[in-house]
């Protein structure tokens, strides 16, 4: 593994960002698809203006289309005292962007690895910026919110906390969440906008309605007039529950 990193300063905050090439050589043998990839994860962190000891860490997701710098802005409305680190996803580029993974054959294939390269990037944030790794969460937008939800009930135990903003169940069914026991380590904030047209309401609705009947913990905020989009009412309560969570023993 290598990467290669600039820093630069936040304007008249004191506070870091730095620009993060990470080369991930992903090895999954024991996988039925498996095959050895390189993938290179370009990704963005921000820092606390005041450092401490394990402070706690969240990995945000961008949707299909965009990159690394739409989501690390959440930094100035999310609790002061958090790393924040923003991936590129792995697939696409140029004028379309970059995705999470493809619709089409390869789409369960791409899903877990991407959820590979971003397992090795908590691990690298973990020890290189001294995040606390009990209280790490993971949040993601539209295609970057079903990553979510594959990572944590693929791994209920991994974080401490989840956010799917404006996502859905993409590329399960019912017979492989159905058969999980361990659900109450999972902790999910759900929010969606009721005039979401491209992922509908009811889609989200849906799946904390199916989420409950599991027996996995979930907040689910509905937010009226809101279409497919994050708003500063739908941060604000994020934020609170990262509070929360991030306290919780």
């Amino acid at each position: 593994m290598s990467h290669h990193s600039v820093s630069t300063s936040g304007s008249g905050t004191g506070r870091r960002f730095f620009f993060v090439f990470l080369i991930s050589i992903l090895r999954a043998a024991a996988a039925p698809w498996a095959h050895a990839a390189e993938l290179e994860l370009t990704y963005l962190v921000h820092e606390p203006a005041k450092t401490s000891a394990h402070a706690p860490l969240i990995v945000v997701l961008h949707g299909s289309g965009s990159d690394e710098n739409d989501m690390i802005g959440l930094w100035q409305q999310l609790p002061e005292d958090f790393i924040v680190v923003s991936p590129r996803a792995p697939f696409g580029g140029g004028a379309s962007g970059y995705r999470w993974y493809r619709k089409g054959n390869s789409t369960g294939a791409d899903i877990r690895l991407s959820i590979a390269a971003i397992g090795r990037l908590v691990d690298t944030a973990i020890k290189r910026f001294g995040a606390d790794p009990k209280r790490v969460f993971l949040a993601g937008f539209s295609q970057g919110a079903v990553l979510v939800y594959h990572a944590v009930l693929e791994d209920p135990g991994r974080f401490r906390g989840a956010a799917v903003l404006s996502g859905s169940l993409y590329g399960f069914d019912a017979h492989e969440l159905s058969t999980r026991k361990d659900w109450q380590t999972a902790s999910l904030f759900i929010g969606h906008g009721t005039a979401d047209a491209r992922i509908p309401f009811a889609t989200g609705k849906a799946a904390h309605t199916q989420l409950d009947r599991l027996g996995v913990p979930n907040e689910f905020h509905a937010y009226p007039g809101m279409q497919h989009e994050t708003q500063d009412r739908e941060i604000s309560d994020l934020a609170e529950w990262l509070t929360s969570r991030a306290a919780a023993p």
